[in-house]
């Protein structure tokens, strides 16, 4: 429902912008200002918000943005080792399933890796990245050492959720480029995480061993994937933690990164 409630405010926001825009070109209206502009976006905003359900209207737009700005990717040495509810672990992956997808190919596949399984399957990747390295070699003593640390902090993991993109044709019968479903997987991966930190759980996605052997053919048939261009983008370990208010986050301004294109004059 919290994931349903999110995507029905993010359609809401986008189709104010949608229709603000569209007002801007259909009656060539001139600004002379940000703030005119999102004054209009504010005003086509609420008369939507106004004709939503209670339900579709749980979630304000502060609250969703403080859930956005308050994510943190939490390293696995500082969880608990105690184990998450897998009724949470089942809404992360309700809301991981209503990530946006092009041609509506829903790439995403999650294998979720606990107990007994999560040791063996950590050995056969390590064995699998071992082998692609050369023994006695700077990275192979660096893969070592890093892999002791990781045998240690993969006992405090209560689930390791494979983060895999498979490669399925559009309704059209077409594959969509892959850059675009490599985006709709991250994007499921962002819902899964927003989720986790409502509930209070911690996530961290590792992509070790994604070039190595993460995506070798032994580890790729454990994770189910067979088709060509099938692959593993590393998996999203989640824990209980209890330094979660430790982590500090800083972004730069977003005013800094955004540019406001309004008159575009052509020669």
């Amino acid at each position: 429902k919290f994931a349903m409630d999110i995507a029905w405010i993010l359609v809401g926001l986008l189709t104010a912008t949608v229709a603000a825009l569209v007002a801007l070109i259909s009656h060539s209206v001139k600004y002379d200002s940000a703030d005119n502009v999102l004054a209009e976006v504010a005003s086509e905003r609420e008369k939507i918000h106004a004709k939503l359900t209670p339900e579709m209207r749980a979630v304000s737009l502060s609250e969703a943005l403080h859930l956005i700005k308050t994510r943190r990717s939490i390293f696995e040495k500082d969880f608990t080792g105690k184990r998450v509810p897998e009724s949470i672990i089942e809404k992360m992956l309700e809301g991981a399933n209503w990530a946006p997808t092009h041609g509506k190919t829903e790439p995403w596949r999650f294998v979720i890796v606990s107990g007994e399984a999560l040791r063996n399957l950590g050995d056969v990747i390590a064995e699998e990245t071992e082998s692609k390295l050369e023994k006695e070699s700077e990275e192979w003593h660096r893969f070592v050492k890093r892999q002791t640390r990781r045998v240690k902090e993969r006992k405090n993991i209560s689930h390791s959720i494979a983060i895999c993109m498979k490669r399925v044709k559009s309704r059209k019968g077409k594959f969509m480029p892959e850059w675009e479903d490599s985006a709709a997987v991250a994007c499921a991966v962002q819902n899964m995480h927003l989720i986790a930190t409502a509930a209070g759980v911690a996530g961290y996605w590792s992509s070790s061993g994604v070039c190595g052997g993460l995506n070798s053919e032994k580890v790729k048939k454990i994770l189910g994937l067979s088709g060509e261009g099938d692959k593993c983008m590393g998996f999203f370990n989640v824990g209980l933690s209890d330094r979660i208010s430790k982590y500090k986050a800083f972004r730069k301004p977003w005013e800094d990164k955004v540019t406001w294109l309004r008159d575009l004059k052509l020669s």
